[in-house]
């Protein structure tokens, strides 16, 4: 095959598929750690959806299987949980975001420019075709002496001799777990009802009136015997 149709092949790739070109990748990544904290009285529950009353209104939350909470030291299921109990939960979201670069060293003449791409002949006479953007978007740049080029701007006879970079799209990993706490309802304390102590009567009055009413009728009954003999 002539190094014209080993060109117009290439080129005809360029326009079909993008091509690999990978052989180092570089990542990065950071983590986002937030923490949510939710609170409130249990108003219903229903399999694993629980109706919660917080201050900000009513909520509903539909738990995964398995989900437990903490009552008294002990590991209890949704179904454990009844209205009037207060609830309280830690969130903590942790998302995990991954930057990939991904290089290639380069040592090539550009053989040809096209709209998609280019085909550069490598040092060994193979002959390779670089898009201008990778499959998810990105543009593929050419570093060189520590300044990027993209490849749209490399020309028909520029020697590459340094690295082709593309960034892959951050992939974002989300982990979510939960610390979930039950209390009963308070009980009602039992209310005090202290026994009445029967009330003293008070003294109505003193012994001495009746002494004289008796003192009174003896008299009455003596001068009665008396006038009775007085007649006889």
């Amino acid at each position: 095959m002539s190094v014209q149709s080993r060109i117009a092949a290439c080129l005809l790739s360029l326009a079909v598929s993008p091509v690999a070109f990978a052989q180092t990748a570089t990542s990065t990544e950071s983590t986002a750690v937030t923490h949510t904290v939710k609170s409130g009285v249990v108003e219903s529950v229903a399999g694993n959806k629980i109706v919660v009353k917080e201050a900000d209104g009513v909520h509903e939350y539909n738990l995964p299987d398995g989900f437990k909470f903490q009552i008294n030291g002990q590991s209890v299921g949704v179904d454990q949980l009844k209205p009037g109990m207060k609830v309280d939960a830690v969130i903590t979201d942790k998302v995990t975001t991954r930057n990939v670069k991904v290089t290639r060293v380069a040592s090539a003449t550009v053989m040809q420019v096209a709209p998609g791409g280019i085909v550069v002949k490598t040092a060994n006479g193979d002959l390779k075709s670089y898009n201008f953007k990778d499959a998810q978007g990105n543009d593929i740049v050419y570093v060189e002496n520590g300044k990027e080029i993209s490849l749209r701007d490399v020309k028909k006879g520029d020697k590459l001799s340094g690295t082709i970079v593309t960034t892959l799209p951050p992939t974002k990993t989300s982990q979510r777990t939960a610390v979930a706490r039950a209390t009963a309802p308070g009980e009602p304390a039992p209310a005090e009802v202290a026994a009445a102590a029967p009330a003293a009567l008070p003294k109505t009055a003193s012994p001495l009136p009746l002494v004289g009413l008796l003192a009174l009728v003896c008299g009455g009954i003596a001068l009665t015997l008396r006038a009775a003999r007085t007649l006889r």
